[in-house]
């Protein structure tokens, strides 16, 4: 819940997190599916192993998330403005910016 505040915006939070359920629900979907196929429901290892990845490729995932969004928030304390399309690199170019602005 801190994480959503602090990552999504209130306005538009409704409509992602539904949109982050919809993958969820097309695995959980499939995998009631597939118990129902002959060879997947004598062996369950098969859909166990397929959990298994699904958990592993989620915590890499999760891990570079927390990686990525603390560069940001360390960005954001040291005072540089982050400009993600990397135009305003030269300070230059940004003192111009700031002076057009005022």
């Amino acid at each position: 819940s801190y994480l959503r505040s602090q990552v999504i915006p209130e306005s538009h939070r409704a409509t992602i997190m539904n949109w982050f359920r919809v993958p969820m629900n097309v695995i959980t979907c499939g995998a009631f599916i597939c118990l129902h196929v002959d060879t997947i429901s004598r062996d369950k290892k098969i859909v166990f192993a397929a959990c298994f990845m699904l958990a592993v490729t989620g915590t890499f995932l999760c891990g570079r998330f927390i990686d990525v969004f603390k560069n940001y928030e360390e960005a954001k304390t040291d005072g540089e403005e982050t400009d993600k399309s990397g135009l305003l690199k030269d300070e230059d170019t940004q003192e111009q910016l700031k002076e057009e602005v005022a």
